[in-house]
């Protein structure tokens, strides 16, 4: 519970913002939340981001205001009948779901009620009624085992260990040691004045200093103390091995994950189809005991024979998906075949004081024959790129023009990101930061594998010089 007012990362052209109200959302520039630098996905984030404002009033800034709710984006989209459509600003990251649809169950995590919602939040907000709507009946395919830990987290335990992420945590530390050495010294001064000491402020005085954690200490969720030993101190060759083992782990208790050693002497991650294959041919082989041990453990198929087996991978391994979340099982995606859309996490580009503006393309399925192109952008700090200039400017600004293969076109204008004034230069827009351009394009059926291009033209400028114009084909 920690959804503040401010949604960000939004699918703006998700049914939720187009039907039945058409939503023109307002986007600004707001701080981006210091808590999001923990996180591996959020140390390629700039210092603001375009934010959408769902709420008038945040429980950060309005005391009684509701605080609203999140989902951990962690194997949030294992399953085909999920949907990421909306994060927004809190403490669990940046790719935390505000709004995000798990079959037939929408979750709206702004806590306000109407009576709180900007004009634009109500009308989306009746849209996620109706959007709920179609999908009746249509209970959850996975259902998300409890005290199930995932394989993502062994990536922050790997970075956190690195000498970067270790800094970060070191210095993240050090700021508590910070706040905690100046709550114990307010404390000793109301008690110096006389004042009398609640049960709190005694527990402040009498508490411990943070001490902080080992460079591997992070290996100790996944690892046995013994193992560790083993490996021995250098925080490199214990992230190699939690690397290493990573594709083989399983549940094996509350939050817990340990090696499968029969996977791994296969050689095989339990999210590779082919294991099912391996273990039915097992099936009929002296190795019978293993495979059968290996397709209960990882399906729910429930047979007992070579032929059942074989007939049930043949009639499903089109719909079969591999959900850790729930549970580290192989399960039957029983939608029709709707496509799930991608997670909204890519690694950001990013700018370089040799290339202060960083171009990057890319493409996501939004429906079946539906897609998604997003043009990024990355700006060095203190450098912007112009949006829009008089006509007498001799500034060029940043245009971008798709080449689309036989049989897709382009639905609808650009989505542009927010500008901002140019300081001393009237009539001037700039981009600065981390942008975004998105559009959709749509197949149909001529359309076959060809590549989408964007043709980039743009000129970069910081306070006291300006680059030459430059030009970028960009290919997905």
């Amino acid at each position: 519970m920690c959804l503040d007012a401010h949604a960000h990362g939004v699918r703006i052209q998700h049914d939720l913002f187009q039907t039945p109200n058409k939503v023109q959302l307002t986007f600004t520039d707001v701080a981006t939340p210091e808590s999001y630098a923990r996180y591996p996905e959020g140390r390629g984030l700039g210092e603001t981001m375009p934010m959408w404002r769902v709420q008038t009033e945040g429980y950060t800034t309005h005391e009684g205001q509701l605080v609203g709710v999140v989902s951990r984006d962690s194997g949030f989209l294992d399953s085909p009948d999920t949907e990421w459509i909306s994060g927004g600003v809190n403490s669990k990251g940046p790719n935390a779901v505000a709004i995000g649809r798990h079959g037939n169950f929408l979750h709206w995590g702004f806590a306000a009620s109407p009576t709180y919602m900007t004009p634009e939040a109500k009308d989306v907000f009746v849209n996620a009624l109706h959007y709920i709507t179609r999908f009746d009946h249509q209970a959850p395919i996975a259902r998300k085992a409890p005290g199930t830990m995932m394989r993502s987290g062994m990536d922050t335990a790997i970075y956190d260990m690195s000498p970067e992420g270790y800094a970060a945590k070191v210095a993240l530390y050090r700021g508590y040691q910070a706040e905690e050495a100046a709550r114990k010294e307010a404390v000793r001064k109301r008690a110096d004045a006389g004042e009398e000491l609640s049960e709190a402020d005694s527990w402040v005085l009498s508490s411990e200093p943070m001490e902080i954690p080992a460079q591997i200490a992070p290996a100790s969720r996944f690892l046995s103390e013994k193992k560790i030993q083993e490996l021995g101190s250098d925080p490199a060759k214990v992230a190699l091995y939690l690397a290493n083992i990573q594709p083989y782990v399983r549940p094996s208790g509350w939050f817990e994950l340990s090696v499968d050693e029969e996977l791994m002497e296969l050689g095989i991650a339990n999210s590779d189809l082919a294991l099912l294959d391996r273990a039915i041919e097992m099936l009929q082989t002296d190795r019978r005991e293993l495979g059968q041990g290996l397709l209960e453990r990882y399906t729910e198929g429930g047979f007992s024979t070579y032929e059942d087996w074989k007939a049930w991978l043949d009639t499903h391994r089109d719909r079969l998906f591999f959900t850790e979340a729930g549970g580290y099982k192989w399960l039957v995606d029983t939608t029709g075949g709707a496509p799930a859309p991608p997670a909204p996490a890519r690694e950001p580009v990013k700018a370089t004081r040799r290339s202060p503006m960083a171009t990057g393309l890319a493409l996501r399925e939004l429906s079946e024959g539906r897609f998604e192109v997003t043009l990024e952008v990355d700006l060095l700090k203190g450098w912007h790129a112009y949006a829009s200039t008089p006509e007498e400017s001799a500034y060029t600004v940043l245009s971008h023009k798709l080449s689309l293969p036989e049989g897709v076109t382009q639905v609808g204008d650009w989505v542009r990101p927010p500008t901002h004034p140019s300081p001393g230069e009237p009539g001037t827009a700039i981009f600065e930061g981390h942008v975004l351009f998105t559009c959709e394009v749509e197949a149909d059926d001529r359309a076959s594998a060809e590549e989408i291009t964007c043709a980039v033209r743009y000129q970069v400028c910081d306070d006291s010089m300006c680059l030459p114009p430059t030009s970028k084909v960009l290919t997905f």
